[in-house]
């Protein structure tokens, strides 16, 4: 009797330490296969990216919080139930979780391609080419960006406001926003940060096939009333290196000034008191490498931004 219950104490013993190893080393999740994990589960893959048969799932209890830059999930991830999950979903080495808000089944994946080519919709003045997220259930939102996302390019080529992020969705070969113009929250800043869908009303993501980052043509139209009333233009752009100053054409305009970045959004140089005269005005030229630069003109709380290339 002693000796079958020490057989049977084994028995425990291996199972719990198979289960241990077994939870602490690569993932993968097989054709026909599901994954299975319990919110509040201690579970690691030994900082591994977990892989998942294009028939295979890596399911997760609502409200799971799991997922690292580290340990995240190459392929589809589903969530049963309601609440606020983070979905780990990441590719090529990317981890780009959606945290989602949710009621009912929601599932999400991540690509580091190119999305589908389309027409901008109304509200849209320009979309990412870099990634995407497919999605489905009901949600708010909230996708993340990471310097690989190159949001710096998106924002300052389209009105250089942070704030004009939104999340934008691929429908029949248009590109729309998700939810309505100016209900975006965003957190962060151009090389790592968060944007969310409107807080009050959840997106059916099932309307979409798609989903990037896209630029608000309602809130640029807010900030770029600078350029729309005061008509700047960039003289000789793209500009000579050897050239002494930057010239522009605007509608005269007091109190005018003017902040010079390189394309990583780093200031170079800052300007006020510009003298406009005859429509023409005008900044001295730093010693500035070929390549592209960002001009931010700025006057009585209005602001635009221009690109320039220096040749």
């Amino acid at each position: 009797m002693l000796m079958k219950q020490f057989y049977s104490f084994l028995i425990v013993l291996f199972v719990f330490f198979h289960v241990e190893i077994a939870i602490a080393q690569e993932l993968y999740v097989g054709s026909g296969a599901e994954f299975y994990l319990k919110k509040d589960l201690p579970f690691t893959t030994n900082n591994t990216v977990v892989s998942v048969d294009a028939l295979g799932k890596f399911s997760l209890e609502a409200t799971s919080n799991w997922g690292s830059e580290f340990e995240f999930v190459n392929g589809d991830v589903y969530a049963y139930g309601s609440g606020i999950t983070k979905l780990p979903t990441g590719n090529n080495s990317i981890y780009a979780p959606v945290t989602a808000d949710h009621t009912g089944d929601i599932f999400a994946s991540y690509f580091n391609a190119t999305p589908n080519s389309g027409t901008n919709g109304t509200d849209v003045l320009a979309v990412s080419d870099i990634e995407y997220w497919e999605l489905t259930g009901n949600a708010i939102i909230t996708l993340p960006w990471n310097s690989a996302s190159d949001i710096t390019n998106l924002v300052n080529s389209n009105g250089g406001k942070l704030n004009s992020v939104g999340i934008v969705g691929y429908d029949s070969g248009v590109w729309n926003l998700v939810s309505a113009p100016q209900t975006n929250t965003i957190t962060g800043d151009l090389l790592n940060g968060t944007v969310t869908s409107d807080s009050s009303n959840e997106v059916i993501l099932d309307n979409f096939g798609q989903f990037t980052f896209g630029i608000d043509n309602q809130v640029v139209l807010g900030i770029d009333d600078l350029f729309i009333t005061n008509d700047i233009h960039i003289i000789s752009n793209p500009i000579e290196t050897g050239a002494r100053e930057i010239q522009f054409t605007t509608n005269n305009v007091d109190d005018l000034q003017i902040t010079l970045y390189d394309f990583l959004g780093r200031k170079i140089k800052f300007y006020e008191d510009i003298i406009i005269q005859n429509g023409r005005g005008k900044i001295l030229k730093p010693n500035l490498h070929s390549g592209v630069y960002l001009i931010k003109f700025e006057q009585e709380g209005k602001q635009g931004v221009k690109k320039i290339i220096v040749k």
